[in-house]
């Protein structure tokens, strides 16, 4: 059986979907509705801090030689 390698997208890939969640957000007229998107793009914002950590923290690993990761790894 094939393994398949799951790609988490980078802090940058994350930001992108905030963004594209706040445009759609600003073309809704409803207040409620312009909110429920704007709390995705906050989610997609922390998303990005998330994996902004990790890319961090394999940077790190990867300049003292332990390259190991527990976030995996991103597009």
């Amino acid at each position: 059986m094939q393994s398949i390698e799951r790609r988490t997208p980078s802090g940058k890939g994350w930001r992108a979907r905030a963004e594209e969640c706040r445009a759609i957000a600003d073309g809704f007229e409803n207040p409620d509705t312009r909110a429920k998107m704007l709390a995705v793009a906050a989610g997609y914002d922390r998303m990005a801090e998330s994996a902004e950590r990790c890319e961090r923290q394999d940077a790190i690993k990867r300049a003292v030689g332990t390259a190991t990761s527990p976030c995996g790894p991103s597009v």
